[in-house]
């Protein structure tokens, strides 16, 4: 008989993942990205320095984050100045995907 492998660790497509990014912890639908319109704005932020579309990044987090994006925005909102810099929202972006999609 051949050795055993471990099960699949991966969480059922429909049930939500809860995340902490960046201190807020929120939960995501897996099934978020079983859209096109998700895959199209996730596409333009990767070749945002091409043809892409960089501020693809704004209905892209709405849509992920849902509920939670006032409070995310105010957790990456720089005090001193109430803006919230573009510095702090592509490592907040890449934070978030390592979360959802571990293996990519």
């Amino acid at each position: 008989m051949g050795a055993k492998k471990p099960q699949d660790r991966k969480l059922p497509a429909t049930k939500t993942k809860t995340v902490t990014v960046h201190n807020v912890t929120f939960d995501v639908d897996p099934d978020v990205f079983d859209d096109l319109d998700m895959l199209e704005w996730l596409y333009d932020i990767q070749t945002a320095d091409g043809d892409g579309d960089g501020l693809a990044v704004v209905p892209f987090l709405r849509k992920i984050c849902g509920g939670a994006w006032p409070q995310i925005k105010d957790a990456l909102r720089d005090p001193d100045t109430g803006r919230i810099p573009m510095s702090k929202v592509g490592p907040f972006v890449s934070d978030l995907m390592a979360q959802i999609v571990p293996n990519s």
